[in-house]
Protein backbone atom coordinates (compact mmCIF):
# COMPACT_ATOMS: atom_id res chain seq x y z
CA UNK A 1 0.00 0.00 0.00
CA UNK A 2 1.64 3.20 -1.14
CA UNK A 3 -1.18 5.66 -0.37
CA UNK A 4 -1.40 8.11 2.53
CA UNK A 5 -4.94 9.32 3.12
CA UNK A 6 -5.60 12.97 4.01
CA UNK A 7 -8.89 12.50 5.92
CA UNK A 8 -10.58 14.92 3.52
CA UNK A 9 -8.94 18.07 4.88
CA UNK A 10 -9.07 20.49 1.97
CA UNK A 11 -5.85 22.54 1.74
CA UNK A 12 -7.66 25.11 -0.40
CA UNK A 13 -10.01 26.06 2.45
CA UNK A 14 -7.74 25.84 5.51
CA UNK A 15 -8.52 28.32 8.32
CA UNK A 16 -6.25 31.19 9.30
CA UNK A 17 -4.79 31.29 12.82
CA UNK A 18 -5.02 34.76 14.33
CA UNK A 19 -2.94 34.33 17.49
CA UNK A 20 0.41 34.12 15.67
CA UNK A 21 3.09 36.48 14.42
CA UNK A 22 3.04 36.97 10.64
CA UNK A 23 5.31 39.00 8.39
CA UNK A 24 3.41 41.94 6.94
CA UNK A 25 6.36 43.65 5.18
CA UNK A 26 10.09 43.80 4.72
CA UNK A 27 11.58 46.43 7.03
CA UNK A 28 12.89 48.37 4.04
CA UNK A 29 9.37 48.67 2.60
CA UNK A 30 8.26 50.88 5.50
CA UNK A 31 10.05 54.14 4.81
CA UNK A 32 10.05 57.15 7.16
CA UNK A 33 7.23 59.57 6.44
CA UNK A 34 5.44 57.26 3.96
CA UNK A 35 2.36 55.19 4.88
CA UNK A 36 2.50 51.63 3.57
CA UNK A 37 -0.63 49.57 2.90
CA UNK A 38 -1.01 45.80 2.88
CA UNK A 39 -3.71 43.27 3.77
CA UNK A 40 -3.61 40.42 6.27
CA UNK A 41 -6.44 37.96 6.90
CA UNK A 42 -8.80 40.13 4.86
CA UNK A 43 -8.08 43.18 7.03
CA UNK A 44 -6.55 46.31 5.47
CA UNK A 45 -3.44 47.39 7.38
CA UNK A 46 -1.47 50.63 7.23
CA UNK A 47 2.10 50.71 8.50
CA UNK A 48 4.07 53.86 9.26
CA UNK A 49 7.39 54.76 10.86
CA UNK A 50 7.53 57.53 13.48
CA UNK A 51 10.46 59.99 13.87
CA UNK A 52 12.10 57.56 16.33
CA UNK A 53 12.14 54.85 13.64
CA UNK A 54 9.47 52.72 15.35
CA UNK A 55 6.89 50.99 13.15
CA UNK A 56 3.17 51.20 13.95
CA UNK A 57 0.30 49.22 12.42
CA UNK A 58 -3.31 50.42 12.31
CA UNK A 59 -6.54 49.31 10.66
CA UNK A 60 -6.42 51.11 7.33
CA UNK A 61 -9.69 53.00 7.58
CA UNK A 62 -10.43 56.33 9.21
CA UNK A 63 -13.35 55.83 11.62
CA UNK A 64 -14.80 59.17 10.50
CA UNK A 65 -15.69 58.42 6.86
CA UNK A 66 -13.80 55.19 6.14
CA UNK A 67 -11.13 56.76 3.93
CA UNK A 68 -7.98 54.58 3.92
CA UNK A 69 -5.43 56.13 6.25
CA UNK A 70 -2.74 54.95 3.84
CA UNK A 71 -3.88 57.72 1.48
CA UNK A 72 -2.82 60.27 4.10
CA UNK A 73 0.57 61.26 5.45
CA UNK A 74 2.76 60.78 8.49
CA UNK A 75 2.88 63.82 10.80
CA UNK A 76 5.35 63.51 13.67
CA UNK A 77 4.24 60.44 15.68
CA UNK A 78 0.83 60.15 14.00
CA UNK A 79 -0.80 59.41 10.66
CA UNK A 80 -3.13 62.01 9.19
CA UNK A 81 -6.24 61.18 7.20
CA UNK A 82 -6.20 62.79 3.76
CA UNK A 83 -9.94 63.61 3.88
CA UNK A 84 -10.48 65.76 7.00
CA UNK A 85 -7.08 65.82 8.70
CA UNK A 86 -7.93 63.57 11.65
CA UNK A 87 -4.68 62.30 13.20
CA UNK A 88 -4.13 58.94 14.94
CA UNK A 89 -1.15 57.85 17.02
CA UNK A 90 0.43 54.38 17.07
CA UNK A 91 -2.19 53.13 19.54
CA UNK A 92 -5.03 54.08 17.18
CA UNK A 93 -6.16 56.93 19.43
CA UNK A 94 -7.27 60.10 17.68
CA UNK A 95 -5.01 62.98 18.77
CA UNK A 96 -6.30 65.76 16.51
CA UNK A 97 -9.58 66.77 14.86
CA UNK A 98 -8.88 70.10 13.14
CA UNK A 99 -12.56 71.14 13.20
CA UNK A 100 -13.11 70.23 16.86
CA UNK A 101 -11.53 71.12 20.19
CA UNK A 102 -12.93 68.09 21.98
CA UNK A 103 -12.04 64.61 20.69
CA UNK A 104 -14.74 61.98 21.38
CA UNK A 105 -13.34 58.74 22.83
CA UNK A 106 -15.17 56.80 20.15
CA UNK A 107 -12.91 58.29 17.47
CA UNK A 108 -10.23 55.63 17.31
CA UNK A 109 -9.06 52.82 15.07
CA UNK A 110 -7.64 49.41 15.84
CA UNK A 111 -3.91 49.07 16.41
CA UNK A 112 -1.90 45.87 16.04
CA UNK A 113 1.23 44.72 17.90
CA UNK A 114 4.30 44.78 15.65
CA UNK A 115 7.92 43.68 16.01
CA UNK A 116 10.87 44.23 13.67
CA UNK A 117 13.21 41.26 13.43
CA UNK A 118 15.22 39.47 10.72
CA UNK A 119 14.66 42.31 8.20
CA UNK A 120 10.89 41.82 8.56
CA UNK A 121 7.98 43.60 10.19
CA UNK A 122 5.90 41.02 12.10
CA UNK A 123 2.26 41.67 13.00
CA UNK A 124 -0.05 39.99 15.52
CA UNK A 125 -3.63 39.76 14.22
CA UNK A 126 -5.19 38.14 17.30
CA UNK A 127 -5.59 38.98 20.98
CA UNK A 128 -2.98 41.69 21.78
CA UNK A 129 -2.59 40.30 25.31
CA UNK A 130 -1.08 37.13 23.82
CA UNK A 131 1.41 38.94 21.56
CA UNK A 132 4.71 37.88 23.13
CA UNK A 133 7.67 39.35 21.16
CA UNK A 134 9.84 36.47 22.41
CA UNK A 135 7.92 34.18 20.05
CA UNK A 136 9.23 36.01 16.98
CA UNK A 137 12.02 33.84 15.50
CA UNK A 138 15.60 35.08 15.21
CA UNK A 139 18.45 34.33 12.84
CA UNK A 140 20.21 32.39 15.58
CA UNK A 141 17.17 30.13 16.08
CA UNK A 142 17.18 29.38 12.37
CA UNK A 143 20.81 28.30 12.42
CA UNK A 144 22.53 31.26 10.81
CA UNK A 145 23.93 33.09 13.82
CA UNK A 146 23.74 36.80 14.50
CA UNK A 147 23.64 39.12 11.50
CA UNK A 148 25.73 41.66 13.41
CA UNK A 149 28.59 39.16 13.74
CA UNK A 150 29.21 39.38 10.01
CA UNK A 151 29.70 35.65 9.53
CA UNK A 152 26.62 35.38 7.30
CA UNK A 153 25.30 37.45 4.45
CA UNK A 154 21.58 38.22 4.39
CA UNK A 155 19.92 39.39 1.19
CA UNK A 156 16.22 40.27 0.82
CA UNK A 157 15.10 38.83 -2.52
CA UNK A 158 11.41 39.53 -3.06
CA UNK A 159 7.84 39.08 -1.92
CA UNK A 160 5.62 36.99 -4.19
CA UNK A 161 1.82 37.10 -4.06
CA UNK A 162 0.07 33.83 -4.79
CA UNK A 163 -3.69 33.44 -5.20
CA UNK A 164 -3.97 30.30 -3.11
CA UNK A 165 -4.58 29.23 0.47
CA UNK A 166 -1.40 29.52 2.52
CA UNK A 167 -1.58 25.83 3.49
CA UNK A 168 -0.89 24.89 -0.14
CA UNK A 169 2.48 26.66 -0.10
CA UNK A 170 3.63 24.82 3.02
CA UNK A 171 2.67 21.55 1.33
CA UNK A 172 4.53 22.56 -1.82
CA UNK A 173 7.71 23.38 0.08
CA UNK A 174 7.61 20.08 1.98
CA UNK A 175 7.26 18.20 -1.32
CA UNK A 176 10.84 18.12 -2.52
CA UNK A 177 10.20 15.44 -5.12
CA UNK A 178 8.53 17.95 -7.45
CA UNK A 179 11.71 19.98 -7.96
CA UNK A 180 13.11 17.32 -10.29
CA UNK A 181 10.21 17.94 -12.64
CA UNK A 182 8.63 21.37 -12.21
CA UNK A 183 12.04 23.00 -11.63
CA UNK A 184 14.31 20.70 -13.65
CA UNK A 185 17.50 22.52 -14.56
CA UNK A 186 16.63 25.45 -12.31
CA UNK A 187 17.39 24.20 -8.82
CA UNK A 188 17.98 20.50 -9.50
CA UNK A 189 19.73 18.45 -12.13
CA UNK A 190 17.08 15.72 -11.90
CA UNK A 191 18.33 13.51 -9.09
CA UNK A 192 16.46 14.87 -6.07
CA UNK A 193 13.17 12.99 -6.56
CA UNK A 194 14.88 9.60 -6.22
CA UNK A 195 17.20 10.60 -3.36
CA UNK A 196 16.44 8.90 0.00
CA UNK A 197 14.68 11.08 2.58
CA UNK A 198 13.63 11.24 6.21
CA UNK A 199 10.57 12.92 7.72
CA UNK A 200 9.94 14.12 11.25
CA UNK A 201 7.27 16.10 13.09
CA UNK A 202 7.44 17.77 16.49
CA UNK A 203 4.62 19.96 17.80
CA UNK A 204 4.18 22.65 15.09
CA UNK A 205 7.29 21.70 13.10
CA UNK A 206 7.52 19.35 10.10
CA UNK A 207 10.89 18.49 8.56
CA UNK A 208 11.83 16.65 5.38
CA UNK A 209 15.48 15.97 4.60
CA UNK A 210 17.19 14.52 1.52
CA UNK A 211 20.90 13.77 1.18
CA UNK A 212 22.39 13.67 -2.30
CA UNK A 213 25.85 12.09 -1.99
CA UNK A 214 27.23 13.17 -5.37
CA UNK A 215 25.98 15.39 -8.16
CA UNK A 216 27.40 17.58 -10.92
CA UNK A 217 26.46 21.26 -11.19
CA UNK A 218 24.28 22.13 -14.17
CA UNK A 219 23.90 25.82 -15.14
CA UNK A 220 20.95 26.35 -12.79
CA UNK A 221 22.50 24.79 -9.68
CA UNK A 222 25.87 26.36 -10.49
CA UNK A 223 24.30 29.82 -10.44
CA UNK A 224 22.18 29.05 -7.38
CA UNK A 225 25.08 27.83 -5.26
CA UNK A 226 27.83 30.06 -6.72
CA UNK A 227 30.06 27.35 -8.19
CA UNK A 228 31.31 26.52 -11.69
CA UNK A 229 29.34 24.37 -14.11
CA UNK A 230 30.55 20.79 -13.81
CA UNK A 231 31.54 21.12 -10.13
CA UNK A 232 31.13 17.84 -8.26
CA UNK A 233 29.19 18.43 -5.04
CA UNK A 234 27.08 16.79 -2.35
CA UNK A 235 23.83 18.33 -1.18
CA UNK A 236 21.93 18.06 2.07
CA UNK A 237 18.49 19.55 1.48
CA UNK A 238 16.46 20.25 4.61
CA UNK A 239 12.94 21.66 4.29
CA UNK A 240 11.32 22.75 7.56
CA UNK A 241 7.84 24.20 8.18
CA UNK A 242 7.37 26.19 11.38
CA UNK A 243 3.60 26.25 11.21
CA UNK A 244 1.65 28.32 10.49
CA UNK A 245 3.88 31.25 9.56
CA UNK A 246 7.43 30.38 8.44
CA UNK A 247 9.32 27.97 6.21
CA UNK A 248 13.07 27.36 6.02
CA UNK A 249 14.96 25.58 3.26
CA UNK A 250 18.57 24.75 4.05
CA UNK A 251 21.05 23.58 1.43
CA UNK A 252 24.43 22.38 2.72
CA UNK A 253 26.79 21.99 -0.21
CA UNK A 254 29.84 19.78 0.29
CA UNK A 255 32.73 19.05 -2.03
CA UNK A 256 33.53 15.29 -2.07
CA UNK A 257 36.71 15.71 -4.10
CA UNK A 258 37.98 18.41 -1.71
CA UNK A 259 37.52 16.88 1.75
CA UNK A 260 39.28 19.73 3.55
CA UNK A 261 37.02 22.37 2.02
CA UNK A 262 34.38 23.86 4.32
CA UNK A 263 30.75 23.27 3.17
CA UNK A 264 28.71 26.17 1.83
CA UNK A 265 25.36 26.68 3.54
CA UNK A 266 22.51 28.57 1.89
CA UNK A 267 19.20 29.20 3.65
CA UNK A 268 15.91 30.31 2.13
CA UNK A 269 14.11 32.11 4.98
CA UNK A 270 10.48 32.36 3.87
CA UNK A 271 7.71 33.78 6.05
CA UNK A 272 4.27 32.85 4.70
CA UNK A 273 1.34 35.15 5.44
CA UNK A 274 -2.36 34.70 4.60
CA UNK A 275 -3.63 37.88 2.98
CA UNK A 276 -7.04 36.20 2.80
CA UNK A 277 -8.49 32.70 2.59
CA UNK A 278 -7.22 32.23 -0.97
CA UNK A 279 -4.39 34.75 -1.24
CA UNK A 280 -0.92 34.60 0.38
CA UNK A 281 2.36 36.46 0.58
CA UNK A 282 5.67 34.59 0.34
CA UNK A 283 8.62 36.65 1.58
CA UNK A 284 12.14 35.53 0.71
CA UNK A 285 15.45 36.36 2.39
CA UNK A 286 18.53 34.36 1.41
CA UNK A 287 21.25 33.75 4.01
CA UNK A 288 24.68 32.50 2.91
CA UNK A 289 27.59 31.30 5.03
CA UNK A 290 30.03 31.96 2.19
CA UNK A 291 31.01 35.06 0.21
CA UNK A 292 29.06 35.48 -3.03
CA UNK A 293 27.97 38.41 -5.15
CA UNK A 294 24.16 38.47 -5.33
CA UNK A 295 23.24 39.67 -8.80
CA UNK A 296 19.94 40.61 -10.37
CA UNK A 297 20.31 37.53 -12.55
CA UNK A 298 20.41 35.32 -9.44
CA UNK A 299 17.27 36.93 -8.03
CA UNK A 300 15.53 36.62 -11.40
CA UNK A 301 16.42 32.92 -11.53
CA UNK A 302 14.82 32.25 -8.15
CA UNK A 303 11.79 34.37 -9.07
CA UNK A 304 11.33 32.20 -12.18
CA UNK A 305 11.49 29.02 -10.08
CA UNK A 306 9.01 30.33 -7.52
CA UNK A 307 6.73 31.59 -10.28
CA UNK A 308 6.49 27.99 -11.49
CA UNK A 309 5.21 27.03 -8.03
CA UNK A 310 2.86 30.01 -8.09
CA UNK A 311 1.30 28.85 -11.37
CA UNK A 312 0.85 25.31 -10.04
CA UNK A 313 -0.67 26.40 -6.72
CA UNK A 314 -3.04 28.88 -8.32
CA UNK A 315 -4.23 26.13 -10.67
CA UNK A 316 -4.80 23.80 -7.70
CA UNK A 317 -6.69 26.51 -5.81
CA UNK A 318 -8.80 27.22 -8.89
CA UNK A 319 -9.73 23.53 -9.00
CA UNK A 320 -10.98 23.64 -5.41
CA UNK A 321 -12.90 26.84 -6.17
CA UNK A 322 -14.55 25.25 -9.22
CA UNK A 323 -15.15 21.69 -8.05
CA UNK A 324 -15.45 22.14 -4.28
CA UNK A 325 -13.38 21.08 -1.26
CA UNK A 326 -14.16 17.36 -1.74
CA UNK A 327 -12.15 17.20 -4.96
CA UNK A 328 -10.58 13.73 -4.92
CA UNK A 329 -6.85 13.40 -4.52
CA UNK A 330 -4.48 10.49 -3.88
CA UNK A 331 -1.32 10.86 -1.76
CA UNK A 332 1.78 8.65 -1.73
CA UNK A 333 4.57 8.16 0.82
CA UNK A 334 6.54 11.11 -0.54
CA UNK A 335 3.57 13.32 0.42
CA UNK A 336 3.68 12.34 4.11
CA UNK A 337 5.35 15.57 5.26
CA UNK A 338 2.86 17.70 3.36
CA UNK A 339 -0.06 15.76 4.83
CA UNK A 340 1.42 16.22 8.32
CA UNK A 341 1.49 19.99 7.78
CA UNK A 342 -2.06 19.92 6.47
CA UNK A 343 -3.29 18.16 9.59
CA UNK A 344 -1.39 20.47 11.95
CA UNK A 345 -2.90 23.57 10.35
CA UNK A 346 -6.37 22.01 10.55
CA UNK A 347 -5.77 21.20 14.22
CA UNK A 348 -4.58 24.75 14.91
CA UNK A 349 -7.69 26.05 13.19
CA UNK A 350 -9.95 23.99 15.41
CA UNK A 351 -8.09 25.11 18.53
CA UNK A 352 -8.15 28.72 17.41
CA UNK A 353 -11.90 28.59 16.87
CA UNK A 354 -12.32 27.39 20.45
CA UNK A 355 -9.67 29.03 22.61
CA UNK A 356 -7.08 30.65 20.35
CA UNK A 357 -3.72 29.16 19.34
CA UNK A 358 -0.40 30.69 20.31
CA UNK A 359 2.98 30.42 18.63
CA UNK A 360 5.51 27.84 19.76
CA UNK A 361 9.30 27.94 20.06
CA UNK A 362 11.44 26.60 17.23
CA UNK A 363 12.44 23.09 18.32
CA UNK A 364 15.07 20.89 16.75
CA UNK A 365 13.08 17.77 15.83
CA UNK A 366 14.52 14.28 15.94
CA UNK A 367 14.69 12.57 12.57
CA UNK A 368 12.24 9.71 12.04
CA UNK A 369 12.13 7.10 9.26
CA UNK A 370 10.75 8.27 5.93
CA UNK A 371 7.76 5.94 6.01
CA UNK A 372 6.51 7.21 9.39
CA UNK A 373 2.76 7.73 8.88
CA UNK A 374 1.26 11.22 9.29
CA UNK A 375 -0.13 12.11 12.69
Amino acid sequence: MNEVTSNVICPGTQPTIRDQWYVIAFSHEVQPGRPFARKCMDEPIVLFRDPDGQVAALYDRCPHRAVPLSQGKVVNHAIECAYHGFQFDRTGRCVLIPSEQRIPRSVSTRSYPVVEQMQFVWIWMGDPAKADPALVPSYAQLGCGDQDQGSWRFEPYFMMEIKANYSLLFENLLDTSHISFLHIGGIDGGAMATTPYTISSDNLTVTLERNLARDVAVPGTAKLFSMPIGQVFSRRLRSVSFLPNLHLISNTIGFPDEPSRKPNVRLNIMPITPASRNHLYQFVVIAMSYPADVTKDMKDQLWTVFAQDKDALEAIQAGYEEFGPDLREVSVKADAAAVMARRIIARLGRASAQNGASAAPLPEPAVAPADTPPV
